[in-house]
């Protein structure tokens, strides 16, 4: 299964069972009591070749219900929306060639239900007190609450590294675009880091789903980390990319590299688009001025493409003055000495920081 069904069908079930949901109010309960459950989300048309005995309910959905109804043996059918009960101690009997690895028999009747009928069924372990999400053949082991705050807190550390590392690079490649002194090697390197922070937000989006409403904090804290990471990814991208494909296809292919992936220069090389026989890593690159005008404010991103289609590169833009600016349609000439004056100051600073 690709990794983007994986993830819808996570997202699915978190919906459905993560803290702060209808049912995970009573699968909590039914863990404090320590009992097991069997709950299938469907209806009793869909399931009547694949249960037997138990009796049907039609009852308003409600937390205590469930909890009070996993005291029998057998399984509880919920519809889909979490709004009513169907029925309670039915007997799952799903054909049993379906494969499945499971050992205990709760289990093993989920995972091949999960699989037959496609539906989402949930598990709650009486002995081991775990929880297991089943819907197809996929099969999602929840994690202790305690445990993935612990995942999250760590995962943030080094979103936070990778923010911080990326920063402190981008104003490194502003001073080298400025001495047209940029490499091949230096776009990668930036390019890494920002397939690696990509890479950890997926990992910490999945624990915040799966935290559901006991993920706020961390929620806060990942958007604070995250702002505007993806529209300065983009700059990056339009400036040293070479061909017609967009950026924003581009970063999708960065962001299907793993880890060991992101460390292969070749690899982030091919999707930039360069063939690196013809290339060497430190041969320099010129900018087109994407990310350099990206720090000159009260520009719009109109303005910007204007601007880079007028002219060659970062260099030709530097050197332009306020009349340069003026003569490009929809370029007023208020904006131009704006713009000239925040180039002189980005430059100064650029200056100071080398220093």
């Amino acid at each position: 299964m690709k990794n983007k069904e994986r993830k819808k069908i996570r997202e699915y079930i978190f919906s459905v069972i993560a803290p702060g949901t209808p049912l995970r109010e009573a699968i909590n309960r039914i863990q404090e009591a320590n009992l097991g459950a069997l709950i299938v989300l469907g209806n009793l048309e869909t399931l009547k070749d694949v249960k037997a005995g138990g009796f049907e309910l039609n009852a308003e959905y409600t937390p205590q219900g469930v909890y009070e109804l996993a005291k029998m043996d057998g399984g509880i059918i919920v519809s889909k929306d979490i709004k009513t009960i169907y029925g309670a101690n039915v007997q799952i009997q799903p054909d049993y060639k379906i494969k499945t690895d499971e050992s205990g028999t709760r289990h093993q009747a989920a995972h091949r239900l999960a699989q037959q009928k496609g539906c989402l069924v949930v598990t709650v372990s009486e002995r081991r007190n775990k929880i297991t999400a089943y819907i197809g053949k996929e099969r999602y082991p929840l994690h202790d609450i305690s445990d993935l705050l612990v995942k999250s807190s760590q995962a943030i550390t080094a979103l936070e590294k990778y923010s911080l590392a990326i920063e402190n690079s981008l104003v490194a490649l502003s001073i080298l675009e400025f001495d047209n002194m940029v490499t091949l090697y230096d776009v990668i390197e930036i390019v890494r880091m920002y397939g690696l922070l990509f890479e950890m937000s997926e990992e910490l989006m999945g624990y915040m789903t799966e935290l559901g409403t006991e993920g706020r904090l961390i929620r806060i804290q990942y958007q604070e980390i995250m702002l505007n990471k993806e529209e300065k990814f983009i700059s990056l991208i339009k400036d040293y990319k070479i061909h017609n494909k967009r950026a924003e296809r581009i970063i999708e292919e960065i962001k299907t590299l793993n880890k060991e992936e992101l460390l292969i220069n070749e690899n982030i090389v091919n999707i930039l688009g360069y063939e690196q026989k013809k290339l060497g890593l430190d041969d320099i690159m010129e900018s087109r001025g994407y990310n350099l005008l990206s720090n000159v404010n009260k520009i719009t991103k109109k303005d910007t493409e204007l601007l880079v289609k007028e002219f060659s590169g970062v260099q030709s833009i530097l050197l332009a003055n306020v009349e340069d600016f003026a003569q490009i349609k929809g370029i007023s000439k208020q904006k131009s000495n704006h713009i000239v004056k925040s180039l002189r100051r980005l430059k100064n600073r650029s200056v100071f920081e080398r220093d």
